[in-house]
């Protein structure tokens, strides 16, 4: 009982605070045209978020119908409550649990047109490491994979957990950054498959950067 209460409560208490601290924050977006022309044209994509940003990533696309890939852990119970409140879906399993039957149901959720969204380096780590759960969807779904992250210019970062998570502070600026679309072939051989997933983490790390260097570059400009 003690438990069903805070699944319930915990989540809540998590939703209004990330509202309160959207309410006082500034939006910087970062995109590009191919990114946007796939969104206004309601097609599908599957966002690849690297588990550091999992905490805003809901928020930052509230109402979307984005169908997020949750582990069954505990924590997980957590994240997929915050996530249905923010106005999109889930779909429960990880690599090490209920793994193939979850990325199943990721396939047909992206085949009915819907998006999507991975943390390939979740639940566990390494931290942007890209497992190829991800490479899979895109292949069999021909569905691209967008890069996405956020940083904040005023921001906690949690040094001891495995992800440095970050956590925004209220009167913040975020910086978002949209990668450029990544399709993948429907046919690949081993080697090349592996190639592919280089690919996209390098990607990922590259739409990262970009998102730490705007970030910092607007700390700078405010501190003067």
């Amino acid at each position: 009982m003690k438990r069903k209460i805070l699944v319930w409560l915990l989540p809540l208490i998590i939703v209004w605070l990330q509202r309160f601290i959207g309410l006082t924050s500034r939006f910087r977006i970062l995109k590009n045209e191919q990114y946007e022309e796939i969104f206004k044209n309601r097609k599908p994509y599957i966002y690849s978020i690297w588990h550091t940003n999992v905490l805003y990533s809901p928020y930052l696309h509230r109402k979307k119908n984005v169908a997020v890939l949750i582990s069954e852990s505990k924590d997980g119970d957590y994240i997929n409550q915050v996530v249905h409140r923010f106005g999109n879906t889930s779909i429960r399993g990880s690599s090490s649990k209920g793994g193939s039957k979850a990325l199943k149901a990721m396939i047909q959720h992206l085949k009915k047109g819907l998006p999507a969204a991975f943390t390939p380096d979740g639940p566990r780590g390494p931290a942007f490491i890209l497992q190829p759960g991800i490479i899979a969807a895109a292949q069999v779904t021909q569905v691209p994979i967008v890069p996405f992250h956020y940083e904040c210019t005023r921001q906690w970062i949690l040094e001891k957990a495995w992800d440095k998570h970050r956590v925004p502070k209220p009167f913040t600026t975020f910086v978002v950054s949209y990668g450029k679309p990544i399709y993948v072939p429907r046919e690949m051989n081993e080697e090349e498959f592996e190639k592919m997933r280089l690919k996209v983490e390098d990607a990922m790390l590259k739409n990262r950067d970009r998102a730490i260097e705007e970030a910092e570059r607007m700390r700078k400009g405010d501190s003067k």
